[in-house]
């Protein structure tokens, strides 16, 4: 049975944790940055939306109008009632309560899910001791010697939340493992700085060169958690909005520079550069203090992500320049040559001008990446005829795996991708169920696990599978 790299792909999830933003909200906080969750909304699902036709290009309007806080991508999940119950039956259960992240007592759980099938335990995957690898001028994922393919969702909140406790606050323990039972790209394990205009801090650096100790036991814990459960890891290293686990106008505010432009001066400033040079640095050399591995000797760890979403979407903003991508994979290189590395840009193809991403020809890049909002098989089509020739292995590393927004059905774009394994992998966006999701959606959910399960060569379930909650404590 084949290692999945984000994910043991079974997609039972809890309770909704995830909530659409409140965008006056987000307003009244974001006072020196622009609004990170109106900028992604506007980024993804532009106006007319609703009636968007797939074509090969273009995919999404051009205009800049706001969008509703309805599409906001920390709410992937419909707010739909259930017309039909989902395989299985729901028994009573209580709200999750939020506890100390050092805590080893479970928490209350969510309603849960009674299967035909449940998770329990750390599972039967065999726990990371190896590294997966790019072959040779090929753009194939390997891990000991077989294919190896990247899948599973994406969990934002897994090392700090927004919707439990004090924003910014370490995740509780007992939630990583029931979580580890499911899925992983783990936005806030690697991107952790500033402040959040002092309303967060918990997070790693707070502050210009001043790291948080307290900040390390739930990174450390993550990573080791996930070694027991079998499961690898992407970790991304900042963010190109300014959102409350921080992002790359932490950075420019450190060192005093220009915010115009959207942050441009973070690819070129070279104060900037080195600030977030010294942040990784600090990241990657990191002892775990659970398992005694530094990070960049863990092979629970698959990539290295240079950022999340960078650039805005075909380079609505700046797309990182070839110099300023060279110079991250060289920081990394300096300490670590057994990672893979993932060029954060966002998407690597316009097709309003046919221009392409710097980090397609930059040797050192591993993997590169888009997020799919919404679904359009034109795009990644010509994504994948771009990233096989330039011998780069293809990452969907987020996607609307709802029924709401994407005018392509989910089952035609899994299909897709999955003609194309080993070479192309996809991180859906984070999946929470049982929920309230529409009857379509809870469809979707268990389509999209059996894809997850063909994508790594195992029988798929003819039913969503249950986590059984509290995950045992070690």
């Amino acid at each position: 049975m084949r290692l999945t790299a984000t994910l043991l792909a079974c997609s039972a999830l809890f309770a909704q944790l995830g909530h659409a933003h409140d965008l006056r909200d987000q307003q009244a906080r974001q006072k020196r940055h622009h609004d990170a969750a109106a900028a992604k909304i506007e980024k993804r699902y532009p106006p007319g939306r609703e009636t968007f036709v797939p074509t090969t290009t273009p995919a999404y309007a051009l205009s800049t109008s706001s969008a509703t806080p309805a599409a906001t991508k920390t709410s992937s999940t419909s707010s739909g009632s259930q017309t039909t119950p989902p395989p299985g039956q729901y028994t009573t259960g209580t709200t999750r309560a939020h506890v100390a992240a050092t805590t080893t007592t479970p928490t209350t759980c969510a309603p849960p899910y009674i299967a035909t099938s449940m998770i329990t335990g750390t599972g039967t995957l065999p726990k990371p001791t190896t590294f997966v690898t790019k072959v040779y001028r090929s753009n194939q994922l390997t891990l000991n010697g077989s294919p190896f393919t990247i899948v599973g969702p994406n969990i934002f909140w897994l090392c700090q939340g927004q919707d439990y406790g004090p924003l910014g606050s370490y995740t509780d323990k007992s939630m990583v493992r029931e979580a580890l039972a499911i899925a992983i790209r783990a936005l806030s394990c690697g991107i952790s700085t500033g402040t959040y205009n002092n309303l967060n801090p918990y997070n790693l650096e707070p502050t210009f060169n001043n790291f948080n100790s307290a900040a390390w036991d739930i990174r450390d814990y993550v990573l080791y958690a996930a070694r027991e459960y079998g499961l690898r890891v992407i970790l991304t290293l900042t963010d190109n909005y300014a959102y409350y686990h921080g992002g790359k106008y932490d950075f420019l505010n450190w060192r005093k520079a220009s915010l115009a432009n959207n942050g441009a001066d973070f690819y070129t400033n070279r104060a900037v550069m080195s600030a977030y040079n010294t942040y990784i640095t600090n990241f990657i050399t990191h002892v775990n203090s659970y398992t005694g591995v530094a990070y960049y000797n863990d092979p629970t760890i698959i990539a290295w992500e240079t950022g999340n979403e960078l650039g805005g979407y075909i380079n609505a903003e700046v797309w990182p320049p070839y110099s300023w991508t060279k110079f991250i994979v060289q920081t990394i290189r300096k300490y670590d040559t057994k990672h893979l590395i993932i060029d954060g840009t966002n998407g690597f193809w316009n097709y309003t001008t046919g221009a392409t991403s710097a980090g397609l020809t930059l040797s050192g890049v591993d993997i590169v990446t888009d997020h799919s909002y919404p679904r359009n098989t034109g795009i990644i089509n010509k994504e994948f005829s771009l990233a096989k020739p330039a011998l780069k292995n293809f990452l969907i590393g987020e996607f609307d795996w709802t029924t709401t927004y994407s005018s392509t059905d989910l089952a035609t774009y899994l299909n897709l991708i999955e003609s194309w394994k080993p070479l192309v992998g996809d991180d859906g966006y984070s999946i929470y169920w049982p929920n309230g999701n529409s009857a379509a959606d809870q469809a979707n959910l268990l389509l999209l696990t059996q894809h997850w399960y063909r994508m790594t060569n195992r029988t798929p379930p003819v039913a969503l599978v249950g986590v059984a909650c509290p995950q045992p404590v070690f």
